[in-house]
């Protein structure tokens, strides 16, 4: 495209499109308009002394003293106020956030710090397989743990046991059979179920309140097998009594995974025996006739 001849240099944006040394002289008339408007973009007004420039419409990550002047119609010594600031109102990047303060704040925060130890106390156990790494618990395969999630999904269900004895981070005690008798005091959840129990003839654990259960008890006194089953089907098996011992599997909780171990123990030994080996020791609830209520 050809230049014009005779381009208008009373309009700014149109001097970029203009080559050095290629404007011709202009006009008294075209001198007269140009000096009567002078350019936008070199336009500057200086603010009165005293008062500080105002803000743009948008400020990103503004400086102090980087701010550039621009026309304003506020009184003298006032500043006003940007449309949208960004940037600005909140703490300075890198510093620290003010700790949350509130009962609710504080009960997460003692959640926090709580799930840390656990995850310490996981990570200082030595290695076991998992639960779908073996087939049996037996004298040779004796530890097998479940990971956080298989600990706390689901429930887990035990088959083939004929006594069952349990203990909470509370230290309350209490033991069942397959039959229906039990001893000691049941552990109840918020779900108004007991945390350790028989439904028919399984053992139930339900693990959405694992965390109240320190530990278990599983005795099988039966010619069959014992099992044990999880929510997502993996299953692991524990051999029946045979040359007068029977293995138990105790199911304990360490932070937030669950170890399973079998534990072999003589046949002939009665219920309080076992109790006594693995220190089991059964509370009793008091009636509240006892404290004058």
């Amino acid at each position: 495209m050809n230049p014009s001849p005779s381009p208008r240099t009373d309009l700014g944006f149109l001097r970029r499109r203009i080559k050095p040394g290629t404007v011709p002289t202009p006009s008294s008339g075209t001198a007269t308009t140009t000096a009567a408007t002078p350019p936008a973009r070199a336009a500057t007004v200086q603010a009165p002394a005293g008062t500080s420039a105002p803000p743009s419409g948008l400020v990103l990550g503004r400086s102090s003293g980087s701010a550039a002047a621009a026309p304003s119609s506020t009184p003298t010594g006032t500043r006003a106020s940007a449309s949208l600031s960004l940037g600005q109102g909140g703490p300075a990047r890198g510093a620290a956030a003010p700790p949350a303060s509130g009962p609710r704040a504080k009960a997460l925060a003692a959640q926090r710090q709580k799930a840390q130890h656990e995850d310490h106390e996981v990570g200082l156990l030595f290695p076991a397989p998992g639960i779908a790494e073996l087939y049996e618990l037996n004298l040779a395969e004796r530890v097998c743990r479940l990971s956080p999630l298989e600990s706390a999904v689901g429930t887990l269900v035990i088959t083939g046991s004929t006594a069952t004895a349990w203990e909470s981070v509370r230290f309350v005690a209490g033991g069942r059979t397959v039959d229906g008798h039990q001893v000691g005091t049941p552990i109840m959840t918020t779900g108004n179920r007991e945390l350790v129990g028989y439904q028919g003839p399984d053992a139930l654990i339900s693990l959405r309140h694992v965390r109240h259960l320190r530990r278990a008890l599983f005795m099988n006194r039966s010619n069959a097998a014992m099992g044990v089953r999880l929510f997502s089907g993996k299953t692991v098996a524990l051999p029946p009594a045979a040359n007068g011992a029977q293995i138990v599997l105790l199911v304990h909780r360490i932070g937030n995974v669950l170890e399973l171990r079998a534990e072999p123990v003589p046949l002939d030994w009665p219920d309080v025996k076992i109790w006594q080996e693995f220190d089991f020791t059964m509370t009793h609830r008091a009636p509240s006739s006892t404290y004058g209520r």
